[in-house]
């Protein structure tokens, strides 16, 4: 599975804005994907922040990796007051924008609202989010009555994965899906 948040539309969130930095309009930022140079300088973004009434459209000046964190100048935050008016928000860009995956790899924004069916077809819930383990992915599956399920993201529990059909379907793993 590749990283990545939901997706927003036809935008794909890269980067969630932690805190303002400095005094110059930087903002500290996690990178959620697995490619270091999707903040590249002059690359356009769309700013989503609790404190906008829409995203509105920016550009990258420039980022630089700090620890795992990065550092990011917005073209349009010339300030640490706009800086922290970004607190809590979400760097995206266009669905397009995303780089393909080799196959059997998927985003979670792509696996995000799949159908799950057992391998026999027999409807199982929807996938809610993937989760981020050192071992695998696990996929969260909401189940009609309201519970989880957790699916390993493996060949033995995923059998395949059919996104233009919106259907992910279950291998044949004993205990799969016991309570």
């Amino acid at each position: 599975m590749g990283r990545g948040a939901s997706a927003a539309g036809d935008r794909v969130t890269i980067a969630a804005i932690l805190t303002a930095w400095g005094i110059r309009g930087e903002v500290k930022v996690e990178l959620l994907s697995d490619h270091p140079d999707r903040l590249r300088p002059g690359l356009e973004v769309y700013v989503d922040a609790p404190g906008l009434a829409a995203p509105r459209r920016d550009r990258i000046q420039w980022a630089r990796p700090h620890g795992r964190f990065w550092r990011v100048k917005l073209e349009g935050c010339p300030d640490r007051t706009a800086a922290e008016a970004l607190r809590g928000g979400r760097l995206q860009v266009a669905e397009d924008e995303v780089p393909p995956l080799p196959e059997g790899h998927y985003y979670v924004f792509q696996l995000v609202g799949l159908e799950v069916v057992t391998g026999d077809g027999q409807p199982v819930g929807r996938v809610a989010d993937v989760l981020r383990y050192p071992a695998n992915d696990v996929i969260v599956v909401r189940r009609p009555d309201g519970r989880e399920a957790w699916i390993p993201a493996i060949r033995q529990a995923v059998a395949r994965v059919d996104l233009e059909g919106g259907r992910l379907v279950l291998g044949d793993l004993p205990g799969l899906l016991d309570d």
